[in-house]
């Protein structure tokens, strides 16, 4: 059965720029130039070497996503798992050597003041708002001389971790999905270029040795907007979630065409079509279709048709759910027929 609100060839729409805060788990990225963590070692008098980590593992995020642009203006990292491969370090000469070994290397990493900014246009942030930090990992080994004995050194990260903020700028891209249901998926994909170095501080210790990780951590994932069905509507309404065809709040306009165009109670309009020099424009109330519904037109009330595309002047005279709505239907004057009307598309 359809259902319509009618104008005899008959207030500016409201949109609603709020978005929705969703959490996501990132999983590390195998690609060339990311999560490919060099680590360098420098001893005084001994020299310096590097080995590079490969990185694996997961980052929690919460972000703040727009349905309309898909963008958001938050990032927030939660947490991090990150395991990095062992590595080997060694250098030396005819005067002094070293040879260490760093296994079961472990990261975190969290926004330092939570939320994170991001420049919505861009994607863009400063990384130094997230913090990594090691969470586990042995370096172990030998330093040698000629001149004095063997100096051993093992360094515990659990024990006393490396920490600093990530480096220069970061990007996150967010990117529309499927839809589901209700369910608009986003994928995401966070980049953050890190920097730590810190000095190994050990007692006894005769030599001063720095330790300096550096690389770009590149995560990938989704997360979901969970849109509201009728009945979620309903309720929020005060309203029986079987009442789609009847009009509680404006007399003209049942109540599921007002919850599928984004409206509520306080912003139904007294009349659902407006005139204005572009055409006439169907008010929306939201940024997003909540419901599938339909355009049509009639020279005698009898029958009605889908208005083409070719007579729209702006938008589309069939909305379905998850579309925008940032650019409100606009059958174009020139072309209208007598009548118009907005109905559901399908059957309740």
């Amino acid at each position: 059965m359809k259902f319509s609100a009618l104008i005899l060839l008959a207030s500016c729409p409201l949109f609603l720029t709020a978005q929705s805060v969703n959490q996501a788990t990132l999983t590390l990225v195998e690609e060339a130039g990311f999560n490919e963590v060099e680590i360098e070692l420098d001893i005084s008098n001994f020299g310096e070497s590097d080995d590079t980590s490969n990185l694996t593992g997961t980052l929690v995020v919460e972000v703040n996503i727009s349905p309309v642009t898909a963008t958001t203006d938050q990032l927030t990292i939660l947490s991090a798992d990150v395991s990095g491969s062992d590595i080997e370090l060694e250098a030396g000469n005819f005067l002094s050597s070293y040879e260490f070994t760093g296994t079961n290397l472990g990261f975190t990493a969290t926004t330092i003041t939570p939320p994170g900014i991001v420049d919505p246009a861009t994607g863009e942030f400063e990384a130094d708002q997230h913090e990594v930090t090691t969470t586990r990992g042995l370096l172990d080994g030998e330093a040698d001389t000629l001149i004095t004995e063997p100096v051993e050194v093992e360094f515990d990260f659990s024990e006393e971790p490396f920490s600093g903020p990530g480096v220069g700028t970061g990007t996150i891209t967010v990117t529309p999905g499927r839809i589901e249901g209700r369910f608009h998926y986003f994928d995401l994909s966070v980049e953050l270029p890190l920097s730590l170095d810190q000095t190994i501080d050990e007692e006894g210790l005769p030599v001063t040795a720095d330790v300096a990780i550096a690389g770009t951590i590149k995560a990938v994932g989704e997360t979901f907007l969970d849109l509201p069905d009728y009945e979620t509507w309903a309720t929020d309404q005060g309203l029986p979630i079987d009442s789609e065809n009847e009009s509680d709040f404006q007399p003209d306009t049942p109540n599921y065409l007002l919850f599928a165009l984004g409206f509520d109670q306080a912003t139904a309009p007294r009349e659902i079509f407006e005139f204005g020099p572009g055409g006439i424009t169907l008010k929306v109330g939201g940024p997003l279709g909540l419901g599938d519904v339909e355009i049509e037109w009639s020279d005698d009330l009898v029958n009605w048709n889908l208005v083409p595309q070719s007579s729209m002047a702006a938008g589309s005279s069939q909305i379905n759910f998850g579309d925008s709505l940032s650019e409100p239907p606009t059958v174009k004057m020139t072309t209208a027929k007598k009548y118009l009307r907005v109905v559901r598309a399908t059957s309740p």
